[in-house]
């Protein structure tokens, strides 16, 4: 069966499940395929468009109708069997090649809804066309066919024409296989030409120029050869194996590497047990993704290589699950061709196995996986056919879109012995696992009882996973860590912070430990103090913290009283100021009340003051009239009785009380003295 651009469709079996990841692809459902009635048994989907078909084999009649999958509309029928149906200048033209009773190359032109026969070219005495490579700058076609000679000595070729029809070359690579299953640019204006072996035959890659001439060509000299694979448009791969019998993970695998102009790079052995590949090419490296079997098992592997063939490492990425199709399928695990990415780093395999599709996409330079989808697959009678072109994946019946755009960042943490980790203070589980992250900067730290704490900080790109592995080493030092007051220590360089009192258990060395306050960081000085710790020993480290200023917390019963501290003024009440230890005079001062001041001693890192003052008390002012000394009535029960009412009403003291006789004896002597001496 010719899947889209003419390659063969590679017949698998088996069941494979990818276990659910940190993200997933958006798969869209695009398109369904025509319903098969009215006796059509066959459908595929190739750029765009449904090939329906309907065939009996005992009287060798065909028909085949092209269907726009768009529109779902017919748009050219032909009777007989059709091959590779490639469209021209965005399907304005359609070349068709015929594969049943008539051997030919076909090219249509669009007009008024459907396909209108140009010309057509008989192809028998060269084969049935089984790949079209149409270069519209060149008015060039090329095309490969399949040999179908008695035998399958005639050989394969590849013809070259205009689009006019006319036949400009045609090359017999003279070799047997089955097909020719890829035509690709090379570049300088010639062309990789790939027959792989698929069990029949020799595979043989050739380079050939727009003239036709054979540049290059390599056999693969073994009877099982298969799966060509190309990457990037830089280098070709081929698998084969030196058996033709046996179950194929009995079997050693190589990979056979060359550039496009088929200069040799390497040979890649396999393990056993290894099942079907997909190669990543990278500068100098080669990663290459293999489905491993063992005891049941199936887990997906990444092994790098570099290009001259030296094994560098290899990583279990995910384990598989696995459910055993019908038994007619066998247990064959591959890929169809990859799917390539605008992302550097991002490899999207796609694994169609059994009755699932699956596609996986992984970040090949760190062994990360990203994202995955699973596709229900639909078995055929004999095979399983899945191909992916331009975003498009085809599933027999069913067409997928794949939105790769929406594959996310990642870390996979892990460590050599299971412990708790925390991404960006939160914790996050026990490694090993995946946790999908937004681009940026991200804390790590490891931890596990008893041993020494790791922590690093990651840059994760858009679309980029990291692998994170933490080598954790037991703690065989202990130091008991006192203060007063109370600290934060900082122990560098195990990057680790702790409250005093505290008990560490460190690795044997040299650290140094930084003490800082907790509670009053800005009122003491930090200490710093390096110590070395020996194996099974335990270390006591006691540290005062100096104080190097105090806070004043100034109150008073007057609101905005000004502040004084040692005669500066400093503000009003209530007032917060930093002084240095020792004593201090503070002095309150407001209108209307008394100053009053204190002495204080800070020796703390917080001191309250507050400060109640008095009110200044002003004297009593009376008119002329009345006397000038207040007289308490306790002086008045001392008086006379006898008391008279003057005319107001108002009681009046008799003048010859007691202060009248003091007077009196005062006055009289001194009046007497004055006469005598004049």
């Amino acid at each position: 069966m010719i899947s889209g651009k003419g390659s063969v469709v590679v017949i698998l079996a088996g069941l494979l499940l990818v276990s659910p990841l940190v993200g997933a692809f958006e798969v869209t459902l695009t398109f369904s395929g025509p319903p098969l009635i009215e006796g059509y048994s066959h459908e595929y989907f190739t750029s765009g468009f449904w090939i329906v078909s309907k065939a009996n084999y005992t009287t060798h009649t065909y028909f085949t109708k092209i269907v726009n999958a768009s529109t779902n509309r017919t748009v050219l029928a032909i009777d007989d069997r059709v091959g590779p149906v490639v469209p021209v200048n965005g399907g304005a033209y359609l070349l068709v090649s015929t594969i049943g009773n008539e051997y030919s190359l076909r090219l249509y032109r669009m007009d008024g809804g459907a396909y209108t026969l140009v010309w057509k070219l008989d192809t028998s005495k060269y084969g049935w066309v089984s790949y079209i490579l149409p270069v519209e700058s060149r008015d060039l076609i090329l095309a490969g066919t399949v040999d179908v000679s008695p035998n399958d000595f005639g050989g394969h070729y590849v013809i070259g024409l205009d689009f006019k029809g006319t036949i400009k070359f045609a090359t017999n690579l003279h070799v047997i296989g089955q097909s020719v299953s890829d035509i690709i640019p090379a570049g300088d204006r010639k062309y990789l030409v790939i027959v792989p072996g698929l069990g029949r035959g020799t595979p043989y890659l050739g380079l050939i120029d727009e003239s036709g001439n054979v540049v290059r060509f390599v056999r693969i000299n073994y009877p099982v050869a298969s799966f060509v694979y190309l990457q990037g448009h830089k280098f070709v791969m081929v698998s084969w194996r030196k058996k033709s019998e046996g179950y194929i993970k009995d079997l050693k695998t190589y990979y056979g590497i060359w550039t496009l102009n088929l200069t040799p790079v390497a040979t890649v052995e396999l393990p056993y047990g290894f099942l079907g590949a997909t190669p990543v090419f990278d500068n100098d490296s080669l990663y290459l993704f293999t489905v491993k079997e063992l005891n049941s098992k199936y887990t997906l592997v990444e092994s790098k290589y570099l290009l001259n063939g030296t094994f560098l490492w290899s990583r279990n990425v995910q384990e598989l699950k696995f459910s055993k199709p019908p038994e007619h399928y066998g247990l064959l695990v591959s890929s169809v061709r990859q799917v390539l990415l605008p992302y550097s780093n991002v490899h999207v395999g796609v694994y169609p196995v059994g009755k699932v599709v699956n596609i996986v996409a992984l970040d090949f330079k760190n062994a990360v996986p990203l994202a995955n989808v699973s596709i229900p697959l639909t078995p055929g009678p004999n095979y399983y056919p899945v191909d992916y072109d331009a975003g498009h994946l085809y599933t027999r019946s069913k067409v997928y879109f794949l939105n790769t755009s929406s594959i996310p960042s990642a870390v996979l943490i892990d460590s050599n012995l299971p412990a708790n980790a925390t991404v960006d203070g939160k914790y996050s589980g026990l490694t090993p696992f995946y946790l999908k992250v937004e681009p940026g900067k991200h804390k790590i730290s490891i931890i596990r009882r008893d041993y020494s704490p790791v922590e690093r900080v990651l840059t994760v790109g858009p679309h980029e996973g990291i692998r994170f592995f933490a080598n954790l080493t037991p703690l065989n030092a202990t130091v008991i860590l006192n203060s007063t007051p109370a600290a934060e220590v900082d122990i560098v360089p195990a990057g680790i912070t702790v409250d005093t009192p505290s008990r560490v258990s460190l690795r044997d060395g040299t650290y140094t430990l930084i003490f800082g306050s907790r509670d009053y960081p800005s009122q003491y000085g930090r200490i710093r103090k390096t110590i070395t710790l020996r194996p099974n020993e335990t270390t006591v480290i006691n540290v005062e913290l100096p104080l190097i200023r105090s806070k004043l917390l100034v109150t008073s019963n007057v609101e905005n009283a000004t502040v004084y501290v040692d005669g500066k003024r400093m503000g009003k009440v209530p007032l917060k100021v930093f002084v240095v230890p020792g004593s201090h005079n503070i002095t309150v001062t407001a209108e209307g009340y008394l100053p009053k001041s204190i002495e204080v001693n800070a020796t703390g890192p917080v001191f309250n003051v507050s400060i109640s003052l008095t009110p200044v008390v002003k004297p009593r002012t009376t008119s002329p009239s009345t006397s000038t000394e207040a007289i308490s009535p306790t002086d008045q029960a001392r008086g006379s009785g006898d008391s008279t009412k003057t005319q107001s009403g108002v009681g009046t003291h008799s003048i010859c009380g007691p202060g009248f006789f003091v007077v009196l004896f005062t006055v009289v002597p001194l009046v007497t003295k004055r006469r005598k001496r004049s």
